[in-house]
């Protein structure tokens, strides 16, 4: 899995070009709707289809994969629950096999520290639902978290500080709020 069409592309020629009868599969936003189908079948049914090449957007939701044995997740997704359920695209009723998860993250990149930062937030969310309180279980970064990435402060106030335009006295303040 992958969230860039790009990559995938990208893998699959450097896949082809090194191995032989590899049988790499493309399924991705890239591939007309009419052709997905038929490379699902293609992946279960024929034995030189041995891998399957998805984008996180269209294999991670709505697919029975338990026919594949092994998930490579080629890059992070910022929400831990995308990548999850992309896994268990292959984690469902009828697989026989066990499901070997593989996660490339590049060493000394910020892929370190966004995975460092996924598996805390999926730590504390456990911890949080485990005691029956799903109060506060946002999986998502404040702005300190987000800077901190790259090395860099968050201004005072812990990163909550709006970095919006500046509202009038008196103004937006109804209550209501913006998409």
């Amino acid at each position: 899995f992958s969230q860039w069409t790009r990559s995938i592309d990208w893998l699959k020629e450097q896949l082809d070009r090194r191995l032989t009868n590899c049988g790499t599969l493309i399924y991705h936003g890239g591939v007309p709707t009419k052709k997905r189908e038929p490379i699902l079948t293609q992946f279960k049914e024929d034995p030189d289809s041995n891998l399957l090449m998805m984008s996180y957007g269209t294999g991670a939701v709505g697919l029975n994969l338990q026919f594949a044995g092994y998930v490579f997740l080629f890059d992070r997704w910022w929400n831990p629950a995308v990548e999850d359920q992309a896994i268990n695209r292959a984690h469902r009723i009828g697989q026989k096999s066990k499901v070997i998860v593989t996660r490339f993250i590049s060493k000394d990149t910020i892929e370190e520290r966004i995975d460092l930062v996924l598996r805390q937030k999926r730590e504390l969310f456990e911890r949080i639902l485990g005691s029956g309180d799903s109060e506060g279980g946002s999986l998502s970064l404040n702005a300190s978290e987000i800077f901190g990435l790259f090395d860099l402060k968050a201004r005072a106030g812990g990163g909550t500080k709006s970095i919006g335009p500046k509202t009038p006295e008196g103004e937006g303040k109804s209550g209501s709020k913006a998409a």
